[in-house]
């Protein structure tokens, strides 16, 4: 069967049954749209992946910088921690100081009660941690200095030096009362309970107001010399009376205004308190016998218009002194310990035996007589605290023991006696250079005053 020919029209039929009305532009129109939405779309998609590219961009860059903030916080905080362990150190050693123990490559700590030169610290690794342990050791000395200066019982006793080629100045006004009571008995008793005899009353006031004006100079850093010119005024009652309903008392008064005992000596610190040790200063003073001695003022005696003179030897007359001349060594020790100083002193006084006109109650010629009073020790142990820069507070405890005395070459029976001293003290630096003491004691013991007051100001002078 022949194979009919192939015709145009059969190879494109849609062609062939367009081609009478369409032309070649609609028909590349036709053409082109599919391509225009292809290339739409890859253009889209171009697009949409530029900026998925650019979000991912913008997040990586925001977390580098996250990334460099916290290196820098870590950085800070590393710098903080080195910065606090630095300031911990200073501290361990700051304490270490306190307590008198120095470490090496920091400054040892001076004598707190010597104003003695500037520490000289190893050289540091950091300069300006080494300033700051300095100027903290200086303020340490310095604290330290105006709690030992607040203690009146040291200042009398030794232990505050005043630095080289500085003289102190210290004005004070000191206020003692005296009262006793006294059971005097002429008879015997027979059984307890029953006594045959007269038996005496009596009540001694006695008021003493010392000025005084004490001078300190420093040799050096640790010696020192010091002068006290006191000046003394007392004034005092002597009310006696027989014991019974019917008895009338008496009263006696007696006063003086005169200058006191005159008491000059040194003192000397010996070591510098490095390695955990204390400071000890050693003190030795000397007291004269320029003020009116006890045992020469006039009494009252039986040639008086009053009768006074039975109840015993009854003054007309108040002392300044004590009439005898002594020698007083001591030994103070302090030691810095935060946030306080422990301080004490252990004192002996020898007295140096003298002869006096002794009056007599009867009115006749005054009766001549060698006294050798006994020597004496005495102890004083206390603590003082820093309130600030500028103010403190102490408080001490005094005890001492005389020892029996002798009036030509006999000892005196029950001459012996011992009495005590509460202490408190306050202190406040005025200026850098002037401070004000006050202190007060109450005394323990028939032999001790029942209270006393201290008020010093204390000023320094640079002299050299």
């Amino acid at each position: 069967m022949p194979v009919p020919p192939r015709s145009s029209s059969r190879r494109c039929p849609a062609l062939a049954i367009a081609a009478p009305d369409m032309q070649v532009p609609d028909i590349l129109a036709l053409a082109i749209l599919p391509l225009s939405a292809v290339l739409l779309l890859l253009y889209a998609g171009a697009a949409r992946a530029q900026t998925t590219s650019g979000d991912v961009s913008a997040l990586e860059a925001r977390i580098q910088a996250q990334q460099a903030k916290l290196q820098q916080e870590e950085l800070q905080l590393e710098q903080q921690s080195l910065e606090l362990s630095r300031q911990q150190q200073l501290l361990d050693s700051e304490m270490a100081t306190l307590r008198g123990a120095g470490t090496t490559g920091t400054p040892q700590p001076q004598s707190a009660s010597v104003s003695a030169p500037a520490p000289q610290p190893a050289a540091p690794t950091q300069p300006v941690g080494a300033e700051q342990q300095q100027a903290q050791q200086e303020n340490q000395d310095q604290q330290t200095k105006i709690i030992l200066q607040s203690s009146t019982v040291l200042s009398g006793t030794g232990g505050v030096l005043t630095p080289k080629g500085q003289l102190l100045i210290d004005p004070s006004l000191e206020y003692d009362y005296w009262t006793q009571n006294q059971l005097l008995l002429n008879g015997f008793t027979i059984i307890p309970g029953i006594t045959f005899g007269n038996i005496f009353i009596s009540r001694v006031d006695q008021r003493f107001i010392t000025a005084a004006l004490t001078a300190r100079y420093g040799i050096t850093d640790r010696l020192e010399i010091n002068l006290k010119l006191p000046f003394v005024g007392g004034f005092g009652s002597t009310t006696a009376q027989s014991a019974g309903p019917n008895a009338t008392s008496l009263t006696a008064s007696a006063s003086n205004v005169d200058i006191g005992d005159l008491q000059f000596g040194a003192s000397y610190q010996f070591n510098s308190g490095d390695n955990g040790w204390p400071v000890f200063v050693g003190n030795l003073e000397f007291k004269t016998a320029t003020g009116q001695n006890p045992y020469e003022v006039p009494i009252y005696n039986v040639q008086d218009s009053t009768s006074i003179a039975g109840y015993g030897v009854v003054p007309k007359r108040l002392p300044t002194g004590t009439g005898f001349y002594a020698l007083e060594p001591s030994v103070t020790v302090f030691y810095a310990t935060a946030p306080g100083v422990l301080f004490g002193n252990l004192q002996y006084i020898q007295n140096f035996g003298s002869s006096f006109n002794i009056p007599t109650t009867g009115g006749g010629p005054a009766r001549h007589t060698k006294l050798e009073p006994g020597p004496a020790v005495a102890g004083t142990f206390g603590i003082g605290f820093a309130l600030n820069d500028k103010a403190s507070m102490t408080f001490s405890y005094q005890e001492e023991h005389v020892f029996g005395s002798s009036s030509d070459g006999h000892a005196i029976p029950g001459s012996s006696y011992d009495f005590g001293t509460f202490n408190f003290g306050l202190g406040y630096a005025l200026t850098p250079l002037t401070s004000i003491n006050v202190g007060v004691g109450i005394g323990v013991g028939p032999y001790a005053p029942a209270a006393k007051i201290l008020i010093e100001v204390p000023t320094r002078f640079n002299i050299m």
